[in-house]
C-alpha cells in the first residue's frame, strides 16, 4: 500500500509540475503589436467629456462603467466602452466601415475559428483596413491577414489588468 501511495503522490506532482510549466509558457509569448503609453483609467459618466485617446483606435484611457460585450458588433460601439473590455483582457478586431463585404465575411471566419476574449466590430473613422487592440497595444494591417489575426487575438487577449467579463 505504501509503495502505490508514493508512486500516486510522484503522478500527482508530475502532472502539477507539467501543468504548471505548461500555463507559464502560455504567459511567457511576447504580446503582438505596437506598444502605446497607458492613459488615464478613469471610469467616466456616459456622454462626460474628456481629453482625445492618443491612438485610433484606442487601446487605454477614460472608460465608462459598462463594457462592450464579446462576440461580433455589426455597428459600431462607443470607445470608452471598448476601452474597458480591453481593460478586462478583450482583443477587439476593427475594420474600415467600407471594408467589401466579402472581406467582412472573411474576417468574421477568422475571428469565429480563434479562441478568447474577443470583439469584432466596424469603425467610421479607422486609417487602415483593419486594426487589432488589446490593453495598450495596436497592430495595423493593410489587408485581411488570417495567421496575424488569429494569432494577436489568442496571444493578446485575457493579457490586461483586470480579469473579468467583457
Amino acid at each position: 500500500m505504501d509503495r502505490k501511495f508514493l508512486i500516486g503522490i510522484g503522478i500527482a506532482t508530475l502532472l502539477i509540475l507539467v501543468g504548471g510549466i505548461w500555463l507559464v509558457s502560455l504567459q511567457d509569448k511576447p504580446l503582438m503589436g505596437e506598444e502605446i503609453p497607458v492613459q488615464n483609467t478613469t471610469h467616466i459618466k456616459q456622454g462626460e467629456p474628456h481629453p482625445l485617446y492618443n491612438s485610433n483606435p484606442p487601446t487605454s484611457g477614460w472608460m465608462y462603467d459598462g463594457v462592450a460585450g464579446a462576440g461580433i458588433h455589426d455597428q459600431e460601439v462607443s470607445d470608452e466602452l471598448l476601452v474597458h473590455s480591453m481593460e478586462h483582457g478583450a482583443a477587439v478586431v476593427w475594420y474600415k466601415q467600407d471594408l467589401p463585404a466579402d472581406q467582412v465575411d472573411k474576417l468574421k471566419n477568422i475571428f469565429t475559428g480563434a479562441s478568447g476574449k474577443k470583439i469584432m466590430l466596424p469603425r467610421t473613422n479607422l486609417d487602415a483596413p483593419v486594426a487589432l487592440t488589446s490593453w495598450s497595444r495596436l497592430l495595423k494591417l493593410q489587408s485581411v491577414d488570417e495567421a496575424i489575426i488569429k494569432r494577436f487575438i489568442e496571444t493578446n487577449n485575457d493579457r490586461a489588468p483586470e480579469k473579468a467579463p467583457i
